[in-house]
């Protein structure tokens, strides 16, 4: 069994179908192998030896083959085949009336139909409908009733029936409800594994996507200024501190280090710090201060990628001489503010397609945390996007 969306093993529920089933065929087995001895004895006591004899080769033959099913399909019989096993073991007890002897019905092997019917009764844990269970086990419960009371005769063997009675009524219940908790744990458990490799296979694609991002940003300016010269001396070093930092990003990234989902800071101010480290290309001013003891949740790996994008938005598109990234509590209401505000060439919000960085990274995966993400630019004055989240959502 594997999970469509993420293609891994979801092993736990088909192990324990397995398990159930292979526990109903030792069932089956080990009632057969106590029947078994007594056999010469049930022949010997009745007037229908033959009759006797069919009956114990159909229950025989059915013990086997129920023991064969579970083998083969690895989990219980399913309900067409609990249906004909009930039926069989039915038909079984109520030939007994005929070919055992009333004193010999419980107690003894030489009436094994009480014995039989039981182990029956535990083999429909596959069928998960009550309705159908209950009927089958109603069926079964009747049939052992009228198959036993003859044997009352006193007072005293009231309680021999009763509790012949109550051992089907209390055992076949208590296997049914415990088979079902197994499967559903198992079931949890799968969706549960199923879960935690999706969250990382799109912590992973989240990941991939910065790192292509961040490369290609330092394509571009490799690609800029090679076909503009070196105009300016501040090129060359420019370009190594960028090479650097994307060389850091990407070791980082293949080794599975810092910069992995859950391993950013939970304190605002920290994060944000953390973060300008990374531009060091930039001519960014940092003023986390009115942050300090502002803690982030959940939310704080997607705040981090967030802010990378949007930085390098500004490293590819800006051309800036001067960058502000802000953080501050809000004063008003409970809450934060991350701002990044640049001088730049700015653009056109209502005509301005975004890309990939700011579509998936930024609006995408904010909104699900309750922060809003307002972006306001001027052609030639520069651009301001402001993360907000107030009050606790």
């Amino acid at each position: 069994m594997t999970d469509a969306q993420t293609g891994t093993d979801a092993a736990t529920l088909p192990r324990a179908e397995r398990a159930i089933g292979l526990f109903v065929a030792g069932l089956r087995l080990a009632t057969l192998a106590q029947m078994l001895p007594s056999l010469v004895a049930a022949l010997d006591q009745g007037e229908h030896r033959a009759l006797t004899a069919v009956t114990w080769a159909v229950a025989s033959v059915m013990a086997l083959a129920t023991a064969a099913v579970c083998v083969v399909r690895r989990r219980p019989p399913g309900t067409a085949w609990a249906c004909l096993d009930t039926a069989v073991a039915v038909g079984l007890i109520l030939v007994g009336l005929v070919t055992v002897p009333v004193e010999l019905r419980t107690g003894s092997w030489i009436g094994f139909q009480s014995a039989y019917s039981l182990s029956v009764a535990g083999s429909l844990v596959g069928v998960r409908d009550v309705r159908i269970w209950g009927a089958l086990i109603g069926a079964l419960v009747a049939a052992r009733a009228v198959y036993v009371l003859p044997i009352i005769s006193t007072a005293a063997d009231v309680p021999t029936v009763v509790g012949e009675l109550f051992t089907m009524l209390g055992l076949a219940p208590l296997a049914w409800f415990g088979v079902g908790t197994v499967l559903r744990i198992a079931q949890d458990a799968d969706e549960s594994r199923a879960y935690a490799a999706r969250l990382a296979r799109e912590d992973e694609e989240r990941k991939a996507r910065a790192a292509i991002h961040n490369g290609t940003a330092l394509m571009k300016i490799l690609v800029d200024q090679g076909a503009l010269g070196a105009v300016d001396s501040r090129t060359p070093s420019q370009v190594w501190v960028q090479a650097a930092t994307e060389l850091n990003r990407m070791r980082a990234y293949l080794a599975g280090g810092p910069g992995q989902a859950g391993d950013e800071p939970h304190d605002l101010a920290e994060l944000v710090e953390n973060i300008a480290t990374e531009f060091a290309d930039l001519p960014l001013d940092v003023v986390p201060d009115l942050a300090r003891g502002t803690t982030l949740g959940s939310e704080a790996t997607d705040v981090a990628t967030a802010l990378r994008s949007i930085l390098i938005n500004v490293r590819q598109h800006a051309n800036a001489t001067r960058v502000v990234l802000h953080a501050e509590e809000l004063e008003d209401t409970p809450g934060w503010a991350v701002t990044v505000h640049d001088d730049g060439v700015g653009f056109d919000t209502r005509e301005t397609t975004y890309g990939v960085g700011i579509r998936t990274l930024t609006l995408d995966q904010l909104s699900p945390h309750g922060i809003e993400t307002t972006i306001d630019s001027v052609p030639g004055v520069g651009t301001t996007v402001t993360l907000t989240r107030e009050g606790d959502r």
